[in-house]
């Protein structure tokens, strides 16, 4: 379940992250943001201090996990203890933690850059302290895996049977800058056997060279039966999240039968 996926990432290690598992009652409730570069939008509208601020029927996660290989050499993401501050929000490290390396394929169908960058392969816990004008104060966990995000979900998520509460699609790469080219069309695929309860979008997923490679390449990517039914619940405007589209909030509801 989602705690094998967890601990797989830990591996033997018995730093924070360890202590956040160990002391769990249940298993986390994990949102996933593939393709999040450097943005920790997620943290605020997934947060229950916006569910509560806005009325919003989503619960919040435990966990926040975001992937991306990261190819980029000039960004200094990471390199400080402030990850965002605008004035209005400010996002600051309490914790960072390594994690065992998870060096997985990158795929030159799949990626603009199959070099990838220093942070590509690695695995960073942290700890959040968020400040907000409009929400307050609260902490907030983020794991980031420095991976192709096919790569991730065909060759770690799914063997690990991860059962994940949210799943992110908002800019997703494929020609909008991420270095890939794909436009992670795939994920509506596998949002039934992750579990995802609530799937948010900004729509741009048209089938790309990259989203059919990685069909190949990772078979358990393919359609597996009915999907699941997606009901829209709430739109966030697209000046509030990506400008790259308005992202539209759906309650992923049971398999709908094949027409």
């Amino acid at each position: 379940m989602s705690l094998d996926l967890l601990e797989s990432l830990n591996g033997s290690q018995r730093g924070a992250f360890h202590q956040f598992l160990s002391t769990r009652d249940r298993p986390p409730r994990i949102s996933w943001y593939p393709s999040a570069g450097e943005d920790f939008r997620d943290i605020l509208y997934l947060s229950s201090a916006y569910a509560a601020s806005t009325d919003s029927p989503v619960p919040a996660p435990d966990i926040y996990l975001h992937s991306d290989y990261f190819p980029w050499t000039g960004s200094r993401f990471l390199d400080r203890l402030s990850m965002h501050d605008d004035g209005r929000t400010a996002i600051d490290v309490s914790v960072i933690e390594e994690l065992p390396r998870l060096d997985l394929p990158l795929d030159e169908r799949i990626v603009d850059f199959p070099k990838g960058s220093i942070a590509t392969g690695r695995v960073i816990y942290l700890e959040l302290r968020v400040r907000s004008t409009e929400l307050g104060k609260y902490p907030a966990r983020c794991l980031y895996v420095f991976a192709e995000n096919e790569a991730f979900c065909g060759k770690m998520i799914l063997p690990n049977k991860g059962m994940l509460s949210h799943v992110i699609h908002v800019r997703y790469g494929g020609g909008a800058g991420g270095g890939g080219k794909a436009s992670g069309i795939w994920l509506k695929n596998v949002l039934g056997r992750l579990g995802c309860e609530f799937f948010l979008t900004d729509d741009h997923a048209q089938l790309q060279s990259g989203d059919a490679a990685a069909l190949e390449i990772y078979p358990a990517l393919c359609p597996h039966g009915p999907e699941p039914s997606l009901t829209p619940i709430r739109v966030t405007p697209s000046d509030s999240w990506s400008r790259h589209g308005d992202v539209t909030w759906y309650a992923v509801g049971p398999k709908s039968a094949v027409s």
